[in-house]
């Protein structure tokens, strides 16, 4: 049977639908949760260490790992600091001690981006948070501070600074739960958030909307709330991690593994440079016939001035192919955060830390 649009449409309607009922089910297995925690009947572990989990409160892609760099950088001149993380994406489940030359497969490729951008950073993967604070505790006893990526469902742990990531363009309180929509737990468990920050937000943003959108949080007086731009760099070698100098608009096959690529996409763009997306699923593990299809791509190209552009967090994977590229102009992107208020940011932070 061949299918219109019209029909194709209405089954995906219908399909998503459907789904609503599973929400309602998956709402009350959270709040359940929650509620046992809450009420001490699940006991939260407390360790002897500021420990700030940054979090979200949806699935994927609300940029968790860049502002964990943000606060790294932003401690440690004047503490040591460790990041921990469930390595997620890794095809093993044992507590690893992640290394500059340690490969994406094992100990997932956010984690292993965070060691090589910070080789003097201590960072351990490790499903179970609490196993992975004792370790460090244990084997690594002037550790000061502990970052806790992507750790604010797993209550088992009671960090002392909670901080929710979530889009600018697709804020936690206009979702819904899973699989209806992409929402972990309720909304309200925004309540545990000592901050909550907009990511990827736009440069220059609407005062009017920003004050409309912090209203919606609907935060306690303890809480403050931030919004944070990506700032992206010039183009990296793969192979040598030299600098692009050119800054003439470029054919680009661009090739990336991240949940939304919509703002890197519009950033080139409005550079001049025209793009070809090979669009791979989050945390893609590249395989050969990856790379024949990127090169594929690449060679089909006709512009004298082209080049392969990738995401920093797929060039941890795609490097262990570099020799597939030993002729080709392969680059990859990286980027920062800036958040607005930062001197406010900081001192929220510091506070804290100083405290504990």
């Amino acid at each position: 049977m061949k299918w219109t649009n019209f029909n194709i449409r209405t089954f995906k309607s219908l399909t998503h639908f459907l789904l609503l009922p599973l929400s309602f089910i998956y709402l009350s297995i959270t709040s359940i949760r929650n509620l046992l925690f809450d009420f001490g009947f699940f006991k939260e572990k407390t360790h002897q260490i500021p420990i700030i989990c940054i979090g979200n409160l949806s699935v994927g892609g609300s940029g968790k790992t860049p502002h964990t760099q943000y606060l790294f950088d932003l401690l440690k001149n004047k503490y040591k600091v460790a990041v921990l993380s469930r390595g997620y994406g890794r095809k093993n489940s044992s507590l690893q001690l992640v290394e500059i030359t340690s490969r994406a497969i094992d100990v997932g490729d956010e984690p292993l981006q965070l060691k090589q951008n910070n080789p003097e950073c201590l960072v351990l993967v490790e499903k179970n948070r609490n196993k992975g604070v004792i370790h460090i505790l244990r084997h690594f006893p002037k550790t000061e501070i502990i970052l806790l990526d992507d750790g604010y469902q797993h209550r088992w742990i009671k960090a002392g600074f909670n901080i929710i990531v979530t889009p600018f363009s697709s804020p936690f309180y206009d979702d819904f739960l899973m699989p209806f929509g992409k929402l972990r737990e309720s909304k309200k468990a925004v309540t545990r958030a000592n901050a909550v920050i907009f990511s990827k937000s736009p440069e220059n943003t609407n005062p009017t909307l920003k004050k409309g959108m912090l209203e919606r949080l609907h935060l306690f007086s303890h809480q403050k709330a931030y919004f944070s731009v990506i700032k992206y760099h010039q183009f990296k070698s793969i192979k040598n991690n030299t600098e692009l100098e050119e800054i003439d608009p470029h054919s680009i096959t661009l090739v990336s593994g991240i949940s939304n690529a919509k703002p890197l996409i519009k950033y080139l763009k409005e550079k001049g440079h025209s793009i070809s997306h090979l669009k791979y699923s989050d945390h893609h593990n590249y395989c050969i016939n990856d790379i024949n299809n990127i090169l594929a791509r690449y060679k089909a190209e006709e512009s004298a001035k082209k080049l392969i552009l990738t995401t920093e967090k797929d060039a941890t994977k795609l490097k262990q192919f570099s020799h597939y590229f030993k002729d080709v102009n392969f680059y990859y992107i990286p980027i920062e955060i800036k958040i607005d208020q930062s001197e406010k940011f900081k001192n929220q932070i510091l506070n804290y830390v100083e405290k504990n």
